[in-house]
């Protein structure tokens, strides 16, 4: 079960407060990947949440968590599909883009850039990551902010306390499936 890992590094998501997140399950010889994610796609899809293996490598595969709605709503905005046309993405189908993600991941061996468009980043901070190359940026957190300090701290700040309530009640032995059913509104 990779249910500690989602609680770590997809509380936020879960939570349907961000679009999608990213997390490295190491190689493990007991563990069978693909139908872990299959269940938890069973679970999880009646809740608009899915999970894709996006990458693997000798070490780890690379999960991508994301709520279909609020991806297809960011998938939606022209600037983002212009910006996604720039390195090759085509479609009309959700699935078209994420098959072209994992080709990107498979053609550079590393993230792309453009993964912060999947995982709910502002586009402008997206965009400014690229052209300054990870440099002078104003904060970090979940991201670099180039752009709207305010609105992006806000967000880290409720990201962070999603992370926090979930891992604290998963820890004191309430289910996963609980949380993830009936929500936290803060």
């Amino acid at each position: 079960m990779i249910d500690n890992l989602l609680i770590k590094y997809a509380s936020p998501t879960l939570a349907g407060v961000k679009t999608g997140s990213l997390f490295k399950v190491y190689k493990n010889h007991e563990l069978n990947l693909s139908k872990e994610i299959e269940n938890y796609n069973h679970l999880l899809n009646p809740l608009d949440i899915y999970l894709h293996v996006i990458y693997t490598c000798d070490k780890y595969s690379l999960i991508y968590l994301y709520r279909l709605k609020m991806l297809l709503h960011d998938l939606n905005d022209k600037n983002i599909r212009e910006f996604l046309n720039t390195y090759g993405y085509e479609g009309v189908m959700i699935n078209d883009y994420i098959f072209h993600l994992k080709y990107r991941f498979e053609l550079l061996h590393k993230t792309p850039h453009e993964i912060g468009v999947f995982l709910g980043y502002p586009l402008n901070d997206v965009i400014d990551f690229i052209k300054y190359k990870g440099s002078n940026f104003k904060i970090c957190g979940c991201w670099k902010v180039y752009n709207d300090v305010t609105f992006c701290s806000n967000k880290f700040d409720i990201f962070k306390k999603y992370t926090q309530v979930f891992t604290l009640l998963y820890s004191n032995n309430y289910p996963f499936e609980a949380l993830v059913y009936n929500g936290i509104i803060f």
